[in-house]
C-alpha cells in the first residue's frame, strides 16, 4: 500500500496553479490515455507515445521519482522492478489513479506543488517530469524553478529527464492549433511563449550535461 504524504502548497499564483490541475478529475483521467497518449500525442504534437515510452527506457533507475504522476502509463509500461519509487503531483486523482496502477511496488505518493520548494529527502537516482512546465503557469524562465527544487533531491550521477510541448518556433497543424487555443484559454496549459532555446539555455545554466530534442511540438530532454 502507498504512503500518502501531503506538503503544503506554497509558490505564486495558487489560482493559476488550482486552474492548471483541476482538468484532471476522476472522470477525466479515465480518458486520459486514450486523449493523451492515444490521439493528441500522434496527430496534434506529432511527437508519438512510443517516443516518450523510449526516453523513458532509456534513463529509469530503480530508484526514482516522478514529479508529476500523471496517470502512471509510462512507469507501468517501463519494465523497471523499482526499489523505491515516489510518485510526486498537486492533484490528488492523479496520485490516486496512478498509485493504483502501480499498486504492485513499494510506493510513496506525495501531493506537493512544484513550484515551491520541496521537502528534503533522500535522493534519487532518477527524476522525471514529464508534460509538467507545459501546464505551469508564467514564463518558461520562471517555469524552470522547478529544476532548482528538483535538484537536491538528486544523487551524485542522477539523470533528470522528460518532455514538454512547445508554443513557439514549432510549426503546428489544425489539430494542434486548437488545443493550444483551448488549453491556453482555460489555464490548462500556459505554453504561447515556450521555446526551445529558453528550455535548453535553462537546463544548461543548471546541469553540467544536457541532451534535448525536438519531436513536433515536443521537446524531449535528458540533464545530469
Amino acid at each position: 500500500m502507498a504512503d500518502f504524504v501531503h506538503q503544503a502548497h506554497r509558490g505564486a499564483d495558487p489560482e493559476a496553479i488550482a486552474r492548471a490541475h483541476a482538468v484532471y478529475t476522476p472522470f477525466a483521467l479515465a480518458f486520459y490515455d486514450v486523449v493523451v497518449h492515444g490521439l493528441s500525442n500522434r496527430f496534434a504534437w506529432r511527437c508519438p507515445t512510443k517516443r516518450l515510452l523510449d526516453l523513458y527506457a532509456a534513463n529509469l533507475s530503480p530508484n526514482h521519482l516522478e514529479a508529476g504522476a500523471g496517470t502512471g502509463l509510462f512507469l507501468d509500461r517501463a519494465g523497471v522492478d523499482f526499489d523505491r519509487l515516489v510518485l510526486l503531483d498537486i492533484n490528488e486523482h492523479c496520485l490516486k489513479r496512478a498509485g493504483r496502477r502501480l499498486a504492485r511496488f513499494e510506493l510513496t505518493l506525495r501531493q506537493a506543488n512544484l513550484l515551491a520548494p520541496l521537502e528534503p529527502t533522500e535522493p534519487f537516482d532518477s527524476i522525471g517530469l514529464t508534460y509538467v512546465l507545459h501546464c505551469l503557469p508564467g514564463a518558461m524562465s520562471e517555469k524552470l524553478a522547478v529544476l532548482d527544487h528538483l535538484r537536491p533531491a538528486m544523487a551524485e550521477g542522477a539523470v533528470l529527464f522528460g518532455a514538454t510541448i512547445l508554443g513557439r518556433g514549432v510549426r503546428v497543424n489544425g489539430p494542434a492549433r486548437a488545443l493550444l487555443d483551448i488549453y491556453n484559454a482555460k489555464g490548462v496549459f500556459d505554453n504561447r511563449e515556450d521555446d526551445l532555446e529558453t528550455l535548453t539555455d535553462g537546463l544548461r545554466r543548471r546541469f553540467a550535461t544536457v541532451d534535448i530534442d525536438r519531436q513536433g511540438c515536443v521537446a524531449l530532454f535528458r540533464a545530469s
